[in-house]
């Protein structure tokens, strides 16, 4: 593992866990009901940002290949509604100047399958009760068998009241197992909508966006989101660590485009800049070295089959 240079960002994944726990996978912003679902980003190759005598100028290019599979089902005449969703991520690392029998030289890929059930009850006109769960792994996948650690678990339970027909406000609590010692933690959501063209949704402060109809069959977006998940390594590969985890995270600030194609088909386009992204490695709970990489550009597709 890489040793040396730690730092403390708690608050953060404080935040990251929040973006994970409330929202089907993908974007707050674009979640999807029903249909099939695809994405790549791209992160060019960047140093490690620390100083020159923690390491040994690594450079990282990262490649991230999504699907999921969204579907709901109705209860009580539609005053129920589940929202069921299976995600897959894969985020693919390609090193350069990496030497040999070291961390970097190891890491070339981690995997995240997870379950979501959502669920929303209308409990009045004012007032819907939210609640989900996702089961999933998160590994290298590399090892022979599956074990607890590879297991991850989010859980949250809130409201959502309707001010009035163009805002609606949320908050609860929110759990996940992968943190340390297990705590109940807050979120607020909003969405806002000023007239047909102009909308925002967001939970603050990991994942905020605001859209703009330019045309029935485009819109135009700028948002700020954070998003992130630790894995399991396999321990007879990371030499050193009894319990190999890394948690990769990215902070990204982008302007999109939505392209309606048809009802059913729609194409998402984003460009934008990564002002935050990085590699906490950890054995067990316990940090093992910390590390930004530095500032860069990355573009994102998506390719959504439904609505």
């Amino acid at each position: 593992m890489f040793t040396g240079f730690n730092r403390n960002h708690k608050l953060l994944h404080l935040f990251l866990i929040l973006i994970f726990l409330f929202l089907l996978p993908g974007s707050l912003n674009a979640q999807q009901v029903i249909g099939l679902s695809t994405g790549y980003s791209f992160f060019p190759s960047v140093k490690i940002d620390v100083p020159e005598e923690y390491i040994g100028g690594e450079k990282v290019q990262t490649r991230i290949s999504t699907v999921g599979l969204a579907f709901p089902i109705a209860f009580k005449e539609g005053k129920i509604l589940i929202l069921n969703n299976l995600g897959y991520r894969r985020v693919d690392f390609e090193w350069e100047n990496a030497p040999e029998n070291t961390t970097a030289s190891t890491l070339d890929r981690v995997i995240s399958i997870n379950y979501t059930m959502f669920m929303l009850d209308s409990l009045s006109e004012k007032w819907t009760m939210v609640a989900a769960i996702t089961p999933g792994l998160a590994s290298d996948f590399k090892a022979d068998k599956v074990t607890s650690d590879d297991f991850t678990l989010q859980v949250i339970f809130g409201f959502i009241r309707k001010h009035s027909k163009n805002f609606q406000l949320g908050y609860g609590l929110a759990y996940m197992r992968d943190f340390g010692r297990p705590l109940p933690l807050p979120f607020i959501y909003f969405d806002w909508k000023k007239g047909e063209k102009l909308s925002a949704k967001g939970l603050v402060p990991v994942d905020m966006a605001l859209y703009y109809k330019l045309h029935p069959k485009l819109d135009l977006g700028l948002a700020f989101r954070i998003s992130g998940d630790r894995h399991h390594g396999d321990p007879d590969i990371y030499s050193g660590t009894d319990n190999p985890q890394l948690e990769y995270s990215e902070g990204t600030l982008s302007p999109s485009l939505n392209i309606h194609l048809l009802p059913w088909l729609h194409l998402n386009l984003e460009g934008g800049y990564a002002p935050y992204r990085n590699f906490n490695f950890l054995d067990g709970d316990e940090s093992a070295g910390d590390y930004d990489l530095e500032k860069t550009a990355y573009y994102r597709v998506n390719l959504i089959l439904g609505m």
